[in-house]
């Protein structure tokens, strides 16, 4: 298929000179890419052109085109290939499942063609399709370029820029790359120890599409030519594989030639669909699994492993909701390491950062019950979400095992006058009512806290207690 010229062609000494183009309208097939690669293609694989610009159709296009098998003198005889517009797969892959990021695609060059961005759409058109992560120079995006040689189909990488969190993938049977950007503010540290993703592969239902094969050039158009090209067309249509009856396949002319060829052809795209579905189906699973466990991950404190604030902040509003309609009891504790500030300056940060994770696993072994929540709240303070208790008696009861726990750890504490590692915990509970908020709630735990610290630490007190 030409670029604006519309017609696909059979190459036949005799039968090409059925199109014939004379003066401004003259053709020099060889400067086309596609005729150029489609025809020195050693195999018969799929060639894509890059893209450009179509003015006729007001849209980015590609051109996609598949050779026959080598005759006995190395050279091909048939070149089927089809424009494709871009708009829809762009539109489709700039839409990634995580609220926030965006999608680019590149391609797998030196230079990082782009193929869409969604924040340089103008300087890639006005460029006819040759702006490059280079040209346009964006920096933060340079690092992709270093791993796109790395990349083979069906894997993904991970790569961190300056801002973001970048997930890169070769989209199988092109030569294309699609990365998904997500903002560092939306992740998490453990993010980068523990991701594991999958680049979203749903984009290839839209590859298998440009595989339809438009139409065939022939000696003369006649019967057997239509009933080619209606075939061709019902190919691109249909999920379902061409019926060689439909084709004039037993002709011993050129155009029985070309049909019998086309029939091996369909054959291919037939099964080639096939597959690319398997593996959408597949990817989009893997997808799927990788996206849960990100958003886990989003949720989760990477020095401690515990729950973090936003996930504390969600269970929160969530267990106030629940407890104001049933009308039971709700109760949250915020919980200080004593006197941390000169544990750090005394033992070091790395003695720091272990002292926090063993309060951590200590304090999530003291939940009652699975509905129970223990988080970091920042720094060196924690708390726990509790919906089990049905008197204030119980809630003040569980806050000095924490307390106890802490302190049965015997971690060594030189600045504190206890000479080990203790907490202070602040407790509040309450049946929420429409007068109240959780606001008004963690306010009057900060206070018990604050109330625990002043009277000598390594305690717990109730708010009003």
């Amino acid at each position: 298929m030409l670029r604006e010229k519309g017609f696909p062609i059979y190459q036949n000494a005799d039968i090409a000179k059925i199109f014939t183009y004379a003066g401004p309208e003259a053709l020099k097939l060889e400067t086309y890419e596609f005729y150029a690669r489609g025809f020195a293609a050693p195999d018969n694989r799929t060639v894509f052109t890059h893209i450009y610009w179509d003015a006729s159709n007001n849209a980015w296009m590609t051109t996609i085109a598949t050779p026959d098998q080598v005759d006995a003198s190395g050279k091909h005889q048939l070149l089927a290939c089809v424009d494709v517009l871009l708009d829809e797969l762009m539109e489709r892959t700039a839409k990634p499942l995580m609220q926030g990021a965006y999608s680019t695609i590149s391609m797998a060059d030196s230079e990082g063609t782009l193929l869409y961005h969604p924040r340089h759409l103008a300087q890639i058109k006005s460029s006819e399709g040759k702006a490059s992560i280079r040209s346009l120079k964006i920096d933060q995006d340079y690092p992709l370029l270093a791993v796109i040689p790395s990349l083979s189909a069906g894997k993904a990488v991970v790569v961190r820029e300056r801002d973001e969190i970048v997930a890169v993938g070769m989209i199988p049977g092109t030569p294309w790359v699609l990365a998904v950007h997500y903002p560092q503010d939306l992740m998490r540290s453990a993010i980068l120890d523990n991701l594991l993703i999958v680049i979203a592969l749903g984009v290839l239902t839209l590859l298998v599409e440009i595989f339809i094969l438009r139409a065939i050039l022939q000696k003369q158009v006649a019967a057997p030519l239509a009933r080619l090209m209606q075939a061709t067309r019902r190919l691109g249509v249909r999920n379902e594989r061409l019926e060689r009856e439909s084709l004039p396949i037993r002709l011993n002319d050129e155009i029985g030639e070309l049909a019998r060829d086309f029939a091996s052809m369909a054959d291919r795209v037939h099964n080639a669909h096939q597959q690319l579905e398997t593996k959408v189906r597949d990817r989009t699973a893997a997808l799927e699994a990788a996206n849960r466990q990100l958003q886990l991950l989003s949720t989760t404190d990477g020095l401690t492993g515990i729950a973090n604030r936003r996930r504390f902040d969600e269970v929160l509003a969530s267990a106030w909701s629940a407890s104001q309609r049933a009308g039971t009891l709700l109760s949250v504790a915020l919980i200080d390491v004593d006197w941390f500030k000169r544990y750090n300056d005394h033992h070091g940060h790395q003695a720091g950062d272990d002292c926090l994770r063993s309060v951590a696993r200590t304090l999530a072994a003291q939940a009652l019950r699975a509905d129970d929540l223990v988080a970091r709240y920042g720094g060196e303070e924690f708390a726990l979400i509790a919906s089990t208790h049905r008197h204030a008696d119980g809630a003040l009861h569980h806050a000095r095992t924490l307390c106890s726990a802490v302190e049965k750890l015997a971690l060594s504490h030189e600045m504190s006058p206890f000479g080990r590692v203790t907490v202070s915990v602040g407790v509040a509970c309450v049946i929420p009512t429409e007068g109240r908020t959780v606001g008004d709630m963690l306010e009057d735990a900060d206070r018990a806290l604050y109330r625990a610290k002043q009277q000598g630490r390594n305690q717990a007190v109730i708010a009003g207690g």
